[in-house]
C-alpha cells in the first residue's frame, strides 16, 4: 500500500512574494455576511419590489434606471402602449387612437386590454413594442397580478413569444427583451440566466420564444402569449395558426388578466390572424390597430419607403401601408421543388450552350445579401450551372467573382433588376455583359413555376436557394393579380433565389443566337421588350416596343 505524506501548510504557499499574491487572489473569499448585512439587502430588495409595483407600462419603458426608452419621435408607440393599459390619453393622443383604430376603436380610461391585435407595417416597432410589453409582464404584473399563487411551489410561469422561424424568435430574445434587460440598471440583476430561446428571472419567470412550427411549448403554465408574424403561419401549413393557438391558449386559462398579443404585418384575408382582426373592434378587452409604416415609425427614411413603392406597389402595399391581400398561399409545394433538386455542386462549361448570369443586388446595405444565379438552356429544360450569395459590402470582392464567371462560363448577358441600374450595371457594361433589365418578380416566378410543374427545372442541391423558394409567398389581390413576397430572416429576403430565378427567366426566353448590342427592358406585360441604345444616352426616352417574337430575328 502506497505512503502518501501528509503536506504542511507552508508547502501550500509560493515561493515568492510575487507567486504568493497570486496564489492569495486567486482564493474563494467566503465571507459570512453580518445579520445587519442581510437585513440590509433583503430591505433593499423589498424597496426596488415596492418601486416596480408603483410603475404603469410608460414609466417602466421611460424611467433610466429601469428601460430608459424615449417615445419623443415615436407617439405613435406610446399611444398603443397607453390604450393598452388604459392610461389617460389627452386629445392629440385620443386623435392619434382614432387613426390606430379607423375611428371604430373603444376607449375607456383606467380599463386595461388583455388582447392586442396589431396589424401594423413592416419595421413599425411591433416586436419593440411587444418586447416591453413582455418585460412589464414578467416584473410588474407578476408583483400586482399575484400569479404566483395559481402555481405549485417552484414552479415557473412563462411568457411565450411564437415567431415564423426560431431566427426570428432568437432576435426578439436576445435583441430586445435580453438587451433592454442588460442595459437596465433595476432590472439586470434579476436575469438568472439566458440562452439564445429563453430568459430565466429569479422571480420564477421564464420568457421563452420558438418557432410556429412545433408543439414543444405544450403543457406549459403561460401568463403571456405573444404571435409575432402569425399572418405567415401558414405558410409551414394550411392550418398552423389555428393548431399553434389551439394548443397554447388553453395554457393561459389559469392567470386572470392574462395577455394575448398577435402582431403582424398585413398578410392576407383569411386565417386566425385576420379572423381576429375583423372582429376586434366589437370586443371590449381587445385593442386592435392598424397602420401603415410611416405613421407608427416615422424614423423609417422616406427615401427607402418611395423606392418601395416604385419597385411593387401591390406589396409595398401590403407590407408597408398595412393593407390585406385577398388571398396568400404558398407559390411553389414542397413536392414540386423536391423533383428540381437533383444538382450537385456547380455545373461544369459547354461550348455549345449560351449561359446567362442573373443578379438580385443588394445594395451593399442593410441585411439582404448579393445574389447571383447563372443557367443555361438545353432543349427544353433550363439547368441552374451556379448560385451563390455574398454577404459583404465590398464590391470588389463580389465584382471580381463575377470577372472570373464571365470568363469560365463565356457569359454574354447580365439580367439584374430596374432597381440595379446604377453602379451594378455600370460595371456589367464594363466587363462587356449586356445587361438586360427583368420584368416583375410575378412574372419571372410564374415562368420558373410552370417550368417546374413541366419537370423542365434542375435546381442545385443548396439549403440557401431551397429555403428561399419554398418560402416564396403568393398574394393575390380583389383583380386576381399576383403580387410575389418573401420573408425576411437570416439569408436576406430570398436573394438568392430570386437571382437564380431570374436568371432562369432569361434562359428561358432567349434561345442561342447572336447577343444583342443593346439593353433590353422587358415590359411589365412579359410578351413586349423595348429596347434602349446605350450608344445615344441622350435618348434615353426615345423608346420602342416590340412584340418579342418579331424582336426575336433581330437580337
Amino acid at each position: 500500500m502506497p505512503y502518501y505524506k501528509k503536506r504542511s501548510a507552508e508547502s501550500y504557499r509560493g515561493k515568492t512574494s510575487e507567486s504568493e499574491a497570486r496564489r492569495m487572489a486567486n482564493l474563494k473569499q467566503n465571507k459570512a455576511k453580518t445579520m445587519e448585512e442581510i437585513k440590509k439587502e433583503a430591505e433593499k430588495f423589498q424597496s426596488k419590489k415596492k418601486n416596480l409595483k408603483d410603475l404603469n407600462i410608460i414609466q417602466f419603458a421611460e424611467n433610466p434606471v429601469i428601460l430608459g426608452l424615449s417615445f419623443a419621435k415615436r407617439p405613435v408607440q406610446k399611444v398603443i402602449l397607453k390604450a393598452l393599459y388604459g392610461l389617460p390619453l389627452n386629445k392629440k393622443e385620443l386623435e392619434i387612437f382614432n387613426i390606430l383604430t379607423k375611428g371604430k376603436g373603444k376607449y375607456t380610461p383606467g380599463k386595461e386590454k388583455t388582447e392586442a391585435i396589431l396589424a401594423l407595417g413592416a419595421r413599425s416597432g411591433k416586436s419593440f413594442l411587444v418586447s416591453i410589453c413582455a418585460l412589464f409582464e414578467a416584473t410588474v404584473g407578476w408583483l400586482n397580478k399575484d400569479w404566483k399563487k395559481t402555481i405549485s411551489l417552484g414552479e415557473n410561469i412563462y411568457v411565450c413569444i411564437i415567431a415564423t422561424r426560431e431566427i426570428q424568435a432568437r432576435q426578439i430574445i436576445q435583441t430586445n427583451c435580453l438587451r433592454m434587460l442588460r442595459h437596465s440598471p433595476m432590472l439586470k440583476s434579476l436575469i438568472l440566466k439566458s440562452t439564445d430561446l429563453e430568459i430565466t428571472l429569479k422571480n420564477h419567470v421564464k420568457i421563452i420564444s420558438g418557432p410556429c412550427n412545433s408543439t414543444a411549448l405544450r403543457g406549459i403554465p403561460i401568463c403571456v402569449l405573444i404571435m409575432d408574424e402569425c399572418a405567415f403561419y401558414r405558410i409551414e401549413g394550411p392550418k398552423a395558426d389555428e393548431l399553434i393557438f389551439n394548443s397554447l391558449r388553453p395554457r393561459m386559462s389559469q392567470f386572470e388578466f392574462n395577455k394575448l398579443f398577435l402582431i403582424s404585418t398585413a398578410g392576407s384575408k383569411q386565417g386566425l390572424f385576420f379572423d381576429f382582426f375583423n372582429e376586434g373592434f366589437n370586443i371590449q378587452d381587445r385593442l386592435t390597430c392598424q397602420a401603415p409604416t410611416d405613421f407608427v415609425n416615422p424614423l423609417i427614411p422616406k427615401a427607402f419607403l418611395e423606392k418601395e413603392k416604385a419597385r411593387d406597389i401591390d406589396n409595398y402595399m401590403r407590407e408597408y401601408e398595412a393593407i390585406f391581400a385577398e388571398r396568400m398561399e404558398s407559390f411553389f409545394s414542397f413536392d414540386m421543388l423536391n423533383e428540381c433538386f437533383i444538382l450537385t455542386g456547380d455545373q461544369k462549361y459547354f461550348s455549345t450552350f449560351t449561359y446567362n448570369l442573373g443578379i438580385d443586388a443588394s445594395g451593399l446595405a442593410g441585411r439582404d445579401l448579393f445574389g447571383l444565379g447563372i443557367s443555361h438552356r438545353q432543349s427544353q429544360k433550363i439547368i441552374i450551372d451556379y448560385a451563390k450569395s455574398f454577404n459583404t459590402k465590398n464590391l470588389d470582392i463580389i465584382m471580381n467573382e463575377i470577372k472570373d464567371l464571365k470568363k469560365n462560363y463565356n457569359l454574354r448577358i447580365a439580367v439584374i433588376d430596374k432597381f440595379a441600374k446604377g453602379f451594378v450595371r455600370a460595371f456589367l457594361q464594363k466587363l462587356g455583359l449586356v445587361v438586360v433589365i427583368r420584368p416583375s418578380l410575378a412574372d419571372i416566378y410564374v415562368n420558373a413555376k410552370s417550368l417546374a410543374i413541366s419537370g423542365n427545372l434542375s435546381l442545385p442541391i443548396n439549403p440557401e436557394l431551397r429555403k428561399g423558394l419554398l418560402n416564396t409567398q403568393a398574394f393575390y389581390s380583389k383583380s386576381n393579380s399576383l403580387t410575389i413576397g418573401h420573408p425576411r430572416d437570416s439569408t436576406g429576403h430570398s436573394d438568392l433565389a430570386d437571382a437564380v430565378i431570374t436568371s432562369v427567366f432569361q434562359s428561358s426566353r432567349i434561345t442561342e443566337r447572336e447577343e444583342p448590342q443593346q439593353i433590353i427592358h422587358y415590359d411589365d406585360d412579359p410578351r413586349t421588350l423595348w429596347i434602349e441604345n446605350p450608344n445615344e444616352p441622350e435618348k434615353f426616352d426615345w423608346l420602342h416596343r416590340v412584340p418579342i417574337d418579331e424582336q426575336i430575328n433581330k437580337i
